[in-house]
Protein backbone atom coordinates (compact mmCIF):
# COMPACT_ATOMS: atom_id res chain seq x y z
CA UNK A 1 0.00 0.00 0.00
CA UNK A 2 2.73 2.02 0.77
CA UNK A 3 4.33 1.72 -2.57
CA UNK A 4 1.56 2.75 -4.41
CA UNK A 5 1.28 5.92 -2.48
CA UNK A 6 4.94 6.96 -3.33
CA UNK A 7 3.97 6.14 -6.88
CA UNK A 8 1.17 8.47 -6.44
CA UNK A 9 3.17 11.15 -4.47
CA UNK A 10 5.92 10.71 -7.41
CA UNK A 11 3.46 10.90 -10.11
CA UNK A 12 1.51 14.20 -8.84
CA UNK A 13 4.31 15.91 -8.34
CA UNK A 14 5.57 15.48 -11.67
CA UNK A 15 2.48 16.74 -13.26
CA UNK A 16 2.56 19.55 -10.96
CA UNK A 17 5.84 20.33 -12.19
CA UNK A 18 4.85 19.93 -15.48
CA UNK A 19 2.24 22.31 -15.19
CA UNK A 20 3.60 25.27 -13.19
CA UNK A 21 6.71 25.68 -16.29
CA UNK A 22 2.99 25.92 -18.87
CA UNK A 23 1.51 28.55 -16.47
CA UNK A 24 4.70 30.29 -15.88
CA UNK A 25 5.49 30.70 -19.55
CA UNK A 26 1.32 31.62 -20.36
CA UNK A 27 1.60 34.41 -17.17
CA UNK A 28 5.17 35.43 -16.31
CA UNK A 29 3.78 37.22 -13.24
CA UNK A 30 3.74 33.50 -11.31
CA UNK A 31 7.12 33.61 -11.84
CA UNK A 32 9.06 33.88 -8.40
CA UNK A 33 13.46 34.78 -7.80
CA UNK A 34 14.88 31.98 -5.97
CA UNK A 35 11.82 30.37 -4.92
CA UNK A 36 10.74 33.56 -3.04
CA UNK A 37 7.26 35.28 -3.47
CA UNK A 38 7.19 38.77 -5.33
CA UNK A 39 5.83 41.31 -3.84
CA UNK A 40 3.44 43.01 -5.60
CA UNK A 41 4.10 47.01 -6.12
CA UNK A 42 1.90 49.27 -3.84
CA UNK A 43 -0.50 51.25 -5.50
CA UNK A 44 -0.18 54.10 -6.79
CA UNK A 45 -1.80 56.74 -4.65
CA UNK A 46 -5.03 58.84 -5.51
CA UNK A 47 -5.10 62.59 -4.16
CA UNK A 48 -7.67 61.32 -1.32
CA UNK A 49 -5.02 58.38 0.20
CA UNK A 50 -2.48 61.22 -0.30
CA UNK A 51 -4.50 63.53 1.93
CA UNK A 52 -4.91 61.05 4.29
CA UNK A 53 -1.55 59.78 4.87
CA UNK A 54 0.10 63.19 5.13
CA UNK A 55 -2.91 63.25 7.92
CA UNK A 56 -1.93 60.23 9.50
CA UNK A 57 1.70 60.72 9.49
CA UNK A 58 1.40 63.63 11.45
CA UNK A 59 -0.62 61.34 13.90
CA UNK A 60 -3.98 62.88 13.74
CA UNK A 61 -7.02 60.49 14.14
CA UNK A 62 -9.12 59.22 11.36
CA UNK A 63 -12.11 61.27 13.02
CA UNK A 64 -10.32 64.33 12.55
CA UNK A 65 -9.10 63.40 8.99
CA UNK A 66 -12.91 62.90 8.33
CA UNK A 67 -13.73 65.96 9.31
CA UNK A 68 -10.92 67.61 7.55
CA UNK A 69 -11.53 66.34 4.47
CA UNK A 70 -15.20 66.09 4.58
CA UNK A 71 -15.44 62.21 3.92
CA UNK A 72 -17.04 59.67 6.15
CA UNK A 73 -15.03 57.82 8.49
CA UNK A 74 -15.97 54.52 6.60
CA UNK A 75 -14.47 55.63 3.37
CA UNK A 76 -11.07 56.79 5.21
CA UNK A 77 -11.35 53.10 6.98
CA UNK A 78 -11.33 51.43 3.27
CA UNK A 79 -8.61 54.14 1.94
CA UNK A 80 -6.30 53.14 4.93
CA UNK A 81 -6.66 49.49 4.39
CA UNK A 82 -6.72 49.57 0.71
CA UNK A 83 -3.64 51.53 0.41
CA UNK A 84 -2.26 50.35 3.73
CA UNK A 85 -1.06 53.85 4.84
CA UNK A 86 0.20 55.68 6.97
CA UNK A 87 3.29 54.76 4.57
CA UNK A 88 6.39 56.37 2.90
CA UNK A 89 5.60 57.81 -0.56
CA UNK A 90 8.90 57.23 -3.01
Amino acid sequence: MLNRMENYEELYRMRWESQTKKDKIINPKLETKNGAKIKPAPKKLTKDAEMLNKLLKKELSLKDASDIMSLSLNSLRQIKLIYKLPRTVK
